[in-house]
């Protein structure tokens, strides 16, 4: 495969009004291979990257989520059918989707690989995390919700467009929702006849199809399951406010207007300008849900104040219930308290020799059974000789730096991704660690390491095999522990042993307001 890094940095710069350009196709011939078979599993450009999951795509196009095994990270892969079409059109279409790498914005995957390959055009981009356009639009976002989220794409377009370059946003499935809230082209491949005029379409079909969960375009190649736009009288696709009247006039009219030929919008600017305006006359004029009204005063109980006993009587009756309430509320607050004040204490005089618990009645009487023997003998460090990352739902975080966690230097140590969701863990994925390979099989007492973080919790689990394929494959020594930002240090109490240990975080906490952590100085402690 003639991999085309440098392809990417030498691209022109100069603006043009259309694409209009000259398609050179300098791109390398493949080597000669034998036929593969595309499905899930399979390898392609020489072994380079690992189709997983198929996207669907448009006649002559397959999309692929796949990974980029040397750096084991999650990549999308575009793969152009050269039994589609002429026999020059596999590099026109490289040539021309090789333009977007000039562009740096959130409406466009970022290209990482334009090359030809034994399988056609190969083109590969970053991975965009989030979900599926059919997925968001399943769940019906809001209607300002939907505008907003296209603004990304829209703006794109208009910067390619200005650069003489198209997006050939033709199929739902090239368009994924990033975890930021934005449409993101996840799948560049420009087509030969791909325009601006075409770009606007899809741009408004995009926002269509948030609207009303449905695709007002003809779909070419593998349906992407968003169900086709009901047409009116005219042949049109449906206006949006018609399908929902919840949908704010001016989002709806946009989106009937982009999506039509005869719209009179021809110009992703107008799309930009018209998001912008539609969001700001939606924010002014939608009106919130009404307020419930008060619910209506029960009736009250009727007392006969001629009876002046049973008057009494009745006053009595309700004291000793609410002294009753407060004695238990009062009771609830210093148990309470006790507990609260129990855990400090214990937290303040924890490893000092002379604190008894026990005398101050803030834990249970021990059993009568002596320890075992783990307990009494001393632990020792057993030194980490290797350190991966382990992150069996998605591409692993910052695979180079594993190694400086167990360095010995507080200095140095491995970050996780910075991630846009706030609880990232389950969330997005089950959550991300360091497998550690011990220098000798060990019964691990406790494990030490520092974090910035604040709200972070680590939990220590076993593997019997050095490359462990889902967290399933391990074994639980501790539950989740939270970690305060500093030095921790995890009891382990009973653990088998093991020479492979993984330092597993299931909840992300947050370091100066973001959503990520480090571990440094991780070390390990075991009985002799």
């Amino acid at each position: 495969m003639a991999v085309t890094e440098k392809y990417l940095d030498d691209v022109e710069s100069d603006a043009v009004p259309e694409d209009t350009r000259p398609v050179v196709d300098d791109f390398e011939p493949a080597s000669p291979a034998a036929a593969v078979r595309l499905v899930a599993g399979t390898t392609i450009a020489d072994g380079r990257y690992r189709l997983l999951l198929t996207h669907g795509g448009p006649y002559g196009l397959q999309f692929w989520q796949a990974l980029d095994i040397p750096l084991n990270r999650q990549v999308a892969v575009t793969i152009v059918d050269p039994a589609a079409g002429p026999v020059d059109v596999v590099g026109e279409i490289l040539m021309r989707t090789l333009r977007l790498s000039r562009f740096d914005m959130p409406g466009i995957a970022r290209l990482l690989d334009v090359a030809r390959a034994a399988e056609g055009g190969l083109i590969v981009s970053e991975w965009v995390r989030g979900a599926s356009l059919k997925e968001v639009a399943d769940i019906s976002p809001s209607p300002i919700g939907a505008a907003r989220a296209t603004q990304a794409l829209a703006a794109a377009a208009e910067v390619a467009h200005r650069a003489g370059a198209a997006l050939s946003i033709d199929h739902p499935s090239r368009l994924r929702v990033s975890i930021g809230g934005d449409v993101v082209l996840a799948f560049p491949a420009t087509l030969p006849d791909a325009t601006p005029e075409a770009d606007v379409c899809g741009i408004g079909a995009a926002l269509y199809a948030l609207l009303v969960d449905r695709w007002p375009l003809a779909e070419t190649g593998q349906p992407s399951g968003i169900a086709a736009a009901q047409r009116d009288a005219d042949g049109l696709p449906e206006v949006p406010q018609v399908v929902n009247l919840d949908i704010p006039f001016p989002i709806s009219a946009l989106a009937a207007r982009a999506v039509s030929s005869g719209g009179g919008i021809s110009c992703a600017r107008t799309v930009s300008d018209g998001l912008q305006q539609a969001i700001a006359e939606a924010d002014r004029l939608w009106p919130l849900p009404p307020v419930p009204p008060p619910p209506e005063p029960g009736p009250r109980k009727r007392i006969n104040v001629r009876d002046v006993a049973g008057l009494f009587e009745h006053v009595r009756g309700r004291r000793r219930v609410e002294i009753l309430a407060g004695v238990g509320v009062g009771a609830a607050v210093i148990v309470v308290a006790l507990v609260v004040l129990a855990s400090v204490l214990s937290r303040v005089f924890a490893g000092v020799s002379g604190f008894d618990t026990n005398r101050l009645g803030l834990s249970a009487p021990s059993s009568s059974q002596p320890p075992s023997a783990q307990d009494n003998r001393p632990a020792i460090p057993v030194k980490a000789v290797g350190a991966t990352v382990f992150s069996p739902g998605g591409g692993a975080d910052n695979p180079s730096q594993a190694g400086l966690a167990i360095n010995g230097d507080p200095k140095t140590g491995w970050s996780t991704d910075t991630y846009v969701d706030p609880t990232p863990f389950p969330g997005f994925k089950s959550g991300v660690g360091l497998l550690l390979q011990l220098s000798r099989p060990a019964v691990v007492t406790a494990v030490g390491l520092d974090v910035p973080s604040t709200g972070t919790q680590v939990q220590i689990r076993a593997s019997s095999t050095a490359n462990p394929a889902a967290l399933t494959d391990t074994t639980e020594l501790t539950p989740p522990v939270p970690l305060q930002p500093g030095h921790d240090r995890i009891p382990i109490n009973n653990a088998p042993p093991t020479s492979t240990l993984l330092v597993w975080i299931s909840t992300l906490g947050t370091t100066n307001g973001q959503s990520r952590t480090q571990m440094s100085n991780v070390t390990v402690e075991a009985a002799s």
